[in-house]
């Protein structure tokens, strides 16, 4: 999922992802050019406070992170209805690199691909 400071910069993504919203908890619905004109509203009129954000998933639903980790969701992309939106947001695990030779290393991973050091007790 991306994260995004605005939900116009969060709806421009979106739309490039998909067409038409449904809102999550009302019958309402938007196509691109409508939920554009909506965020932009939004931001100008109800800013969220700097410790929020809004997301987007890969089908192109938004939904806003007001404490860094429940997701409220705003907007169900109508690409795919039934997607699995998560409750939380978890930020993506950074990489990591071997200590021994510094070449990045895959998750989970118990040997570097590169050297063959174990990454086990580093």
């Amino acid at each position: 999922m991306k994260i995004f400071n605005t939900l116009l910069d969060a709806a421009e993504f979106a739309a490039t992802l998909c067409r038409n919203w449904s809102f999550a908890t009302a019958d309402e619905r938007y196509n691109a050019e409508g939920l554009l004109t909506l965020a932009e509203i939004s931001d100008s009129e109800d800013p969220i406070d700097e410790d929020s954000f809004y997301v987007v998933s890969p089908a192109g639903a938004i939904g806003l992170c007001v404490d860094g980790e429940d997701i409220d969701w705003l907007f169900l992309s109508d690409n795919a209805p039934n997607e699995d939106l998560p409750l939380t947001y978890q930020a993506s695990e950074q990489v990591k690199f071997c200590t021994g030779c510094g070449s990045p290393t895959i998750p989970g991973a118990r040997f570097c691909g590169k050297c063959g050091i174990s990454l086990q007790s580093r």
